[in-house]
């Protein structure tokens, strides 16, 4: 058994090797066995392991394949730009809502942010573990005042956990607080689009809480992408349209069971 660390890029044997993963922790146990904590490298999915199940991967090649299939999923976000970008969007003058993007991955932060910035739309960024999230998000919207807020990251289902219990996800708890905190600051969903969400997470209590958008409601993967492609969807669509949970999952990478949400007016201004 390979000697781990902080950094590496592994997979685990017991899973096929279907995903690549960093470790970004570990944790010694009571009977001295290490764990590590693992974060998807192209999805918000957040795992643990003890290293007898852990393969270690060639980080070159798993980045350039990454790699790849980000840029596939800009490349298929920019085809459906085209397509519900308002026709009269170039011959007026126009103002896209704005976004503020809280993020516990720092790699993640930097795609959306340019993907934003692809489209042409103003935002914000903010680093943050997912703990932390829920206490700076009141300060974060009063600073910035956008009209489309993300909050997301990464988190899991535990393997044979109650899907309706808080207990049984490793970070909805904080995307539940973060959205109570945003409707504290904005009662309104035609003000304020909430995104809140990563892989696997508690869709049905994210949703009570306030938010517009949120995963994900078949408990499975999602691209590290899906969540700008919610804001920006949103961000450009007219203010006197709706933004429907269908459109959502037929622009997002992940589709419907990774991404759910109700009718949302979207935030573009004419004028």
């Amino acid at each position: 058994m390979l000697n781990f660390k902080i950094g590496d890029i592994v997979a685990r044997n017991s899973y096929g090797g279907d995903v690549h993963f960093v470790i970004s922790d570990i944790i010694k146990r009571n009977d001295g066995k290490k764990v590590y904590v693992l974060r998807g490298l192209l999805y918000r999915i957040q795992a643990d392991s003890t290293g007898e199940d852990l393969i270690i991967q060639n980080p070159s090649s798993v980045q350039t394949n990454t790699r790849s299939s980000i840029h596939t999923c800009k490349s298929h976000a920019a085809k459906n730009r085209f397509y519900f970008r308002p026709l009269l969007f170039r011959n007026f003058r126009s103002n896209p809502g704005t976004i503020l993007h809280v993020d516990s991955s720092e790699e993640f932060l930097n795609i959306c942010l340019e993907h934003y910035r692809e489209a042409n739309i103003k935002a914000v960024g903010f680093l943050a573990p997912e703990s932390e999230q829920p206490y700076v998000i009141g300060n974060l919207l009063r600073k910035n005042n956008p009209n489309i807020l993300v909050v997301t990251g990464h988190d899991s289902l535990k393997k044979n956990a109650p899907q309706d219990s808080l207990d049984s996800y490793s970070n909805s708890r904080y995307y539940l607080e973060c959205v109570k905190e945003a409707r504290k600051y904005q009662p309104s969903a035609d003000k304020l689009c909430v995104f809140a969400g990563a892989c696997q997470s508690y869709f049905e209590s994210l949703m009570k809480a306030g938010a517009n958008f949120a995963s994900s409601p078949g408990r499975v993967l999602i691209n590290a992408l899906d969540p700008a492609l919610v804001a920006e969807k949103v961000s450009l669509t007219d203010s006197r349209r709706i933004v429907t949970p269908q459109e959502v999952a037929r622009i997002t990478i992940t589709g419907s069971k990774g991404i759910g949400g109700k009718n949302t007016r979207g935030q573009l201004i004419y004028g």
